[in-house]
């Protein structure tokens, strides 16, 4: 059962039977680990080299005669944690990969008030955790309604996604929860002039383009393509450089 335990911790079957030998056995020769494990003693040297390694065992000298003793196995739960960090680090840039090679144009429409929620809901998922907009906050609030914009951006921010945001100067909406730039709601703005804005809103996020338009037609859609996203988002870089940082 133990030896079971370990195996689906990640350690080897060598590994895991080595480990409760030491265990078992305490403070002791290589000799007798590879009895107690039923493993060669060749082998049991590189295996206990493996788990000290992995900080599962320890060894001392004694004279010209070399002890292991098994650490604690709480130490396990450290390793996979740490194992856990690690991966958690690789995975945007892994995801990034898997769309970049997988990723086939698409285009999903969506109508009516509803429709465009569940395209803000898309982009939560965000894989990369990041997510340009072009946008007029007067008609993200004003379509959506005030509760849903502000729990939207507490999800996001929740998520650890940040916002990348284009607002139109002086006419718009510019307080610390939707216009301004914010460390809390994880947000980086800079400003254009309003008519450079009109009744429709672009979000860029991982290799897709939402298109939304909130006046009178009320309807959106996501483009999902690599080259389009990045031809967009060529676009956004251009507007962010031209930005200013003061709303008026």
């Amino acid at each position: 059962m133990y030896e079971k335990a370990l195996i689906q911790s990640g350690l080897t079957e060598k590994q895991a039977k080595i480990y409760l030998a030491c265990l078992e056995l305490g403070k002791t020769k290589v000799p007798e680990i590879a009895k107690k494990s039923g493993i060669k003693r060749t082998t049991a040297y590189g295996i206990l080299d493996e788990l000290t390694s992995l900080g599962l065992v320890g060894s001392s000298n004694k004279g010209k005669i070399k002890f292991f003793l098994a650490q604690e196995p709480s130490t396990i739960i450290n390793i996979l944690e740490s194992r856990k960090k690690i991966m958690e680090a690789a995975l945007p840039d892994l995801n990034h990969l898997f769309t970049s090679y997988q990723l086939r144009p698409r285009v999903q429409f969506f109508e009516g008030r509803e429709g465009i929620k569940r395209i803000y809901e898309d982009t939560l998922k965000c894989r990369s955790k990041k997510i340009q907009q072009i946008v007029r906050v007067k008609d993200f609030i004003d379509f959506t309604g005030r509760q849903f914009s502000a729990e939207y951006i507490k999800k996001r921010a929740d998520n650890k996604i940040v916002s990348f945001a284009l607002h139109p100067k002086s006419d718009d909406v510019h307080d610390e929860i939707y216009g301004q730039e914010s460390e809390k709601w994880k947000r980086h703005v800079r400003y254009l002039p309003p008519n450079m804005f009109y009744a429709s809103m672009i979000m860029i996020y991982d290799f897709k383009v939402a298109m939304i338009s909130t006046k009178a037609e009320n309807f959106g859609f996501i483009i999902e393509s690599k080259e389009f996203s990045n031809t967009l988002r060529a676009y956004f870089d251009f507007l962010w450089q031209i930005g200013s940082k003061d709303p008026e």
